[in-house]
């Protein structure tokens, strides 16, 4: 084997996401025991989009497939710099280095078992031109973050929502009053890793006699972070119809007490940690996947919902309108 080894490597290490308009570096390592007639050498980034599952209810298959990057440089003019006149790489060890700009429109690197994944790679090919001709292939998963910048106005403002439930006695149906909920975000935009200022407003006016049972108990209500993704996918055989599925994970909660009934409006100031390594939210509307989130205060009888967008770039400070 004239060639001992072949590979790609990125300058970035492998945990840490690329962002929409960043460059991906790196260089090919080529190390060679014995002059050899080479060709063309070709880097590439790969983007896939791909859904698909089995409907429990028809039994019917659906599969879809998207190209989502396609981006290449041609390093055959760089790798002349190391061979002979006759085109004869020389031997020792070489790196060829590359540089391959990312769409500003890219979509996320994502991973559901069962339900579709978006996946990255860089690839390196090399023309091997000796008695034995082939192609020599090296890859590197990568990962993709889209570019959202939350400076847009309305993404520094706050953003609320308020929802009540009637509550009626256990003995005659009978309403005894209402429990409402006002849930509060400082900024409609959020940045993995930052802190969001929450406010939340909550008020039981119902009239209940107070059970023994439940002297010194506290119930709790739970105000989470939710990550939605959205799947579609295409009918195997019957291009035309297509399914939908639908995730929601809690990236992150905490809890708080409820108020006690009859005591007036309360008032609670609460510091969301937004956990880092969120994607962020989708930018592309119809694709095969599809990253929303919102903030979810669970009342036990009803929830209060307040759809947020989770960013990647966000200036410091308040911003012009």
């Amino acid at each position: 084997m004239k060639i001992e080894h072949f590979d790609v490597l990125l300058s970035k290490q492998s945990e840490k996401p690329y962002t929409g308009g960043e460059a991906v570096q790196g260089h090919v390592k080529i190390s060679v025991l014995e002059k050899v007639k080479v060709g063309r050498l070709i880097v590439k980034l790969v983007g896939q989009a791909q859904t698909g599952w089995k409907n429990k209810n028809s039994e019917v298959l659906y599969e879809s497939n998207e190209q989502v990057l396609n981006e290449y440089i041609d390093l055959t003019g760089v790798l002349t710099d190391f061979c002979d006149e006759n085109f004869n790489l020389e031997e020792g060890l070489h790196q060829i280095c590359f540089h391959i700009p990312l769409p500003l429109d890219v979509i996320s690197s994502i991973e559901k078992e069962n339900y579709g994944w978006v996946r990255y790679t860089c690839s390196a090919t090399l023309d091997v031109l000796d008695e034995d001709a082939k192609e020599i292939f090296a890859e590197h998963n990568f990962t993709v973050f889209s570019l959202l910048n939350l400076d847009a106005p309305y993404m520094r403002q706050p953003v609320t929502s308020q929802e009540e439930n009637e509550v009626r006695g256990c003995c005659c149906n009978r309403k005894v009053g209402v429990e409402s909920a006002q849930l509060t975000i400082s900024d409609m935009g959020l940045l993995p890793g930052e802190t969001a200022k929450i406010t939340l407003v909550i008020e039981d006016s119902a009239k209940r006699k107070r059970r023994k049972s439940r002297k010194g108990r506290s119930d709790c209500v739970l105000l989470s972070l939710c990550q939605q993704l959205d799947f579609l996918s295409q009918n195997r055989y019957e291009l035309h119809l297509f399914d939908r599925k639908s995730l929601t994970i809690a990236v992150e909660s905490i809890g708080t007490c409820k108020v006690t009934s009859g005591t007036g409006p309360e008032t609670r100031h609460i510091d969301f940690q937004i956990p880092t390594g969120l994607q962020p939210t989708s930018i592309k509307a119809n694709g095969l996947i599809t990253i929303s989130y919102f903030f979810r205060l669970d009342m036990r009888s009803f929830d209060v919902i307040v759809p947020v967008i989770i960013g990647s770039m966000k200036t410091p400070g308040p911003v012009d309108e």
